[in-house]
């Protein structure tokens, strides 16, 4: 505990912060669950490799578009509530994909969870934004990615382990989600701000029409999801880039060292890079991040080595890192209170650029050069770090005084 402590992290332990560390078990759920669904499809329904990418693929994007309507219910629910039904809803349907035999109602239950999945995770970003002060926000946010990465690197490795014992990891998956309940189950106090803001919402429409309006909202997801073509999928794209300059043994031991070094580097540095990232100095952390970004790619254009291969992922890992905490504060800056779901919920469109990139990865590899795919990406990184970059000086961050020293104060925060 001293270690935390020294971090500045000792309230993670105690109270209801531990949401925060409780939001692992969820995402090692969902990380189990995806490496272990593509087994599950091609031995209980024989689908071929692509008609799962389609199936895979069509329930992602459906349900990241459909967030935005669940985003605007988010902010008419109590957090507590939300976070009970969501993780309820999760290891319900995890049990029921144990029972299923139909294709249709499979999909159907991928949809529901995956929404309840994005729903979950977007509670907590708002329970983050209105339980800790800004000072601390940065530090909470990066804790958090680091046990989300830690989740995705344990998770693939569960699920193959339980599926090699014979067992299911759904039913795994399942009993992983419940542990969430554990202390959302507790009581504890939500600012009567935030519910008298709720009980004083405008109507669904209403919300998504004043959306749609945000000209700030707007080109915060246009520069989110091309920054998402570029870091979001990246360890497909770059699979799919070595299957055509590198044979498969090549190809496989290049992208297990850069799974690995992704992995570690996110682990290692997310905290202790990620926490030093204020949006009073957007304009200088974008740079940095497209800067990462553009090192890292024109890296593995030109990378030989196994061990160039290395440095220039945890360069370009170091650009995930940046970017994740960083959009975090620009969508909580221009948020207004009253409609923190709704906006929060517009980051779940970053799947579009994510899922669009091996999509388009492959035309341009199977009809001209791969230098053509090098500059598409860097198409993506210049206009979406321009359109940051823009923006982020538009930013007024008004004089505050100094908070009192001590644990989180949620009414300092303007969400």
């Amino acid at each position: 505990m001293a270690v935390f402590e020294r971090l500045g992290m000792s309230q993670l332990f105690r109270g209801p912060a531990l949401v925060v560390l409780l939001s692992f078990f969820p995402t090692l759920a969902r990380a189990a669950f995806l490496s272990y669904f593509l087994i599950f499809l091609s031995e209980r329904f024989k689908l071929s490799v692509d008609q799962i990418g389609l199936f895979v693929g069509g329930f992602i994007l459906l349900s990241s578009i459909s967030s935005l309507v669940i985003g605007a219910i988010l902010d008419r629910v109590g957090i507590k509530r939300l976070m009970l039904s969501s993780s309820a809803i999760q290891s319900s349907v995890y049990a029921a994909l144990l029972l299923s035999d139909s294709l249709v109602l499979v999909f159907i239950l991928c949809l529901v969870l995956n929404l309840a999945y994005l729903s979950l995770e977007t509670t907590v970003r708002m329970y983050i934004a209105r339980q800790f002060i800004a000072a601390q926000t940065a530090s909470v946010l990066s804790f958090k990615y680091t046990l989300t990465n830690t989740a995705y690197a344990l998770g693939p490795l569960v699920g193959f382990w339980l599926n090699k014992q014979g067992a299911s990891p759904l039913l795994f998956c399942s009993v992983a989600t419940l542990i969430f309940v554990l202390i959302p189950g507790r009581p504890f106090a939500e600012s009567g701000r935030s519910v008298q803001q709720n009980a004083d919402n405008e109507g669904l429409l209403a919300s998504l029409a004043i959306m749609a309006k945000d000209k700030k909202l707007l080109k915060f997801t246009i520069a989110s999801i091309l920054l998402a073509g570029v870091f979001g999928q990246f360890h497909l794209y770059v699979g799919q880039y070595l299957l055509t300059v590198h044979t498969a043994a090549q190809m496989y031991e290049i992208i297990s060292a850069v799974f690995v070094t992704n992995a570690l580097t996110s682990i290692l540095l997310q905290y202790l890079i990620g926490r030093r990232v204020r949006a009073e100095r957007f304009r200088l952390w974008m740079c940095s991040c497209v800067l990462a970004f553009g090192v890292g790619l024109l890296g593995f254009a030109f990378s030989s080595t196994l061990l160039a291969w290395v440095v220039f992922t945890v360069i370009f890992t170091v650009g995930e890192i940046i970017i994740q905490p960083l959009e975090f504060l620009y969508i909580t800056h221009i948020a207004p209170v009253h409609m923190a779901g709704a906006y929060y919920s517009s980051q779940n469109l970053t799947y579009v650029g994510a899922a669009s990139t091996p999509v388009i990865c492959g035309f341009i590899l199977a009809n001209f050069s791969s230098v053509y795919f090098l500059l598409y990406l860097l198409v993506l990184l210049i206009a979406g770090g321009v359109i940051f970059y823009k923006e982020g000086g538009k930013l007024t961050f008004p004089k505050v005084t100094q908070p009192r020293s001590g644990g989180a104060v949620g009414d300092q925060r303007s969400i």
